[in-house]
């Protein structure tokens, strides 16, 4: 075999100054013979591949399983893991109506609201009746009167005609930046949280309707307040402006109220109940 791979490669790349012949000078004969052999050295090497593959592996020796380990008990000096699935949160265990003001204050205070916001009493009365009047148009005067704004409503009259001064609209800008600070998903994990309280305070003032029903309503009364970029005009028949336009003067009080805001920040404003109303899946 050896020398027949001599003799090949000589064939082809060999010269005589190794001893051995080209294949171009070898005889007819010995040429028959090389590549007779040449191909029982083939069928040799594919033989023997082909029975090697064909031939069934050896069964592997039984090996019996092991056992299950037995789990050991608890150590009763290690404490448990701690629990990180969705374990359902507890529930808040709420005050009574009359003691929840420390209990709503602390929560109040994590939202980094203004002193005055916090130093006020019977938070969730507040809330309610606030809820409340404004489902039914209705500014709580007395309940909201620590947010009044300290600069005084400003008209500008321009031939012969009254209009609001859109410096009036800035009064209310703090109040909004102040509100937008909040995320919406907090404000309304802390409806949620307090609904007990305040079904208990709607109760009180003789309203059966739940809470959410009350603030969705409350929420339309703003959502339907018109966005107007241009200038409102006024009438003044006695002490108070009024609206010159009748569909305007139509609107209710909260709504009024509302539009004195300007239209940036009833967009503002308008903005995010929306996404209020949308963490508390409520349809306004």
């Amino acid at each position: 075999m050896l020398r027949l791979f001599q003799l090949l490669w000589h064939a082809r790349w060999g010269s005589d100054s190794d001893g051995v012949a080209p294949l171009w000078y070898i005889s007819s004969m010995q040429k028959a013979l090389i590549i007779v052999i040449a191909v029982i050295a083939v069928l040799v090497i594919a033989w023997a591949v082909l029975r090697t593959a064909d031939e069934p592996e050896a069964p592997a020796p039984d090996v019996a399983e092991p056992a299950e380990p037995v789990p050991l008990p608890p150590d009763p000096r290690v404490p448990p893991p701690p629990i990180t699935a969705d374990a359902p949160e507890p529930e808040v265990e709420l005050p009574p109506l009359q003691d929840s003001d420390p209990f709503v204050r602390e929560r109040l205070e994590s939202l980094e609201l203004p002193g005055p916001w916090l130093e006020q009493d019977q938070y969730v009365r507040r809330l309610t009746v606030l809820a409340e009047n404004a489902s039914r148009g209705y500014v709580p005067r007395r309940q909201l009167a620590f947010l009044a704004p300290n600069e005084p409503f400003k008209a500008v009259t321009r031939n012969d005609a009254v209009f609001i001064d859109p410096v009036s609209y800035t009064r209310y800008d703090p109040y909004l930046a102040q509100l937008q600070s909040i995320e919406p998903s907090r404000l309304a994990g802390l409806l949620t949280t307090l609904t007990p309280l305040v079904e208990v305070a709607l109760g009180e003032i003789g309203v059966q309707a739940p809470p959410g029903e009350v603030y969705a309503e409350a929420m339309r009364q703003v959502m339907a307040v018109p966005v107007l970029r241009r200038d409102i005009e006024l009438v003044q028949p006695e002490v108070m402006y009024q609206y010159a336009d009748p569909e305007l003067e139509a609107l209710s009080q909260l709504q009024k109220q509302v539009l004195r805001m300007g239209p940036d920040n009833v967009e503002r404003l308008q903005a995010y109940l929306r996404q209020l109303a949308g963490e508390m899946n409520l349809n306004i």
